[in-house]
């Protein structure tokens, strides 16, 4: 068992594990994807095993349906979103790092292809993920989960259209 920094959600029935240095706008991020329907697996420092040659993600015993935000505090989330808010565990299917960029750095328009990324001893897709004064939109990261090839998995999940 080995924990790493980041929010581990469940998207479309994908693990989404959010990442990158302090204050780039993590939690609140999960907080706008729960409202969104999407589930909070656990925030801050999430515990990570492995399976059958793939990493599962759960919050500790002390962090379970906990998420921690900047100026409130740490707020129960089942007690105040609701039990299917939480979900107890899911593997790591997608990694997605939030990193701040100056404002003045040239960002292509064209957009990129999902990376690589290496994830305790594994290579997981992801996006980096630009933020500066404005945290990244539950939007952004829904288009991400399913631009990165895991919408199959997603429309098999919630009958959505798949891209081509």
């Amino acid at each position: 068992m080995t924990t790493r920094h980041g929010v581990l959600m469940a998207m479309y029935g994908c693990g989404v594990f959010l990442t990158g240095d302090s204050g780039t706008g993590k939690s609140e991020l999960a907080l706008r994807l729960i409202r969104r329907g999407h589930a909070l697996v656990a925030d801050d420092a999430p515990a990570f095993e492995c399976h059958a040659n793939r990493w599962i993600g759960r919050a500790s015993d002390a962090l379970h349906g906990r998420l921690q935000l900047r100026g409130i505090g740490v707020i129960n989330v089942p007690s105040l979103l609701g039990p299917a808010a939480i979900q107890a565990s899911t593997p790591v299917d997608l990694l997605i790092e939030l990193t701040r960029t100056p404002e003045t750095d040239a960002r292509p328009l064209s957009g990129s292809r999902p990376r690589s990324f290496e994830f305790l001893g594994t290579t997981l897709p992801g996006w980096s993920i630009p933020v500066d004064a404005a945290p990244a939109s539950p939007e952004l990261i829904e288009t991400a989960v399913l631009a990165a090839g895991l919408h199959r998995k997603a429309a098999e999940t919630t009958g959505a259209a798949t891209w081509n």
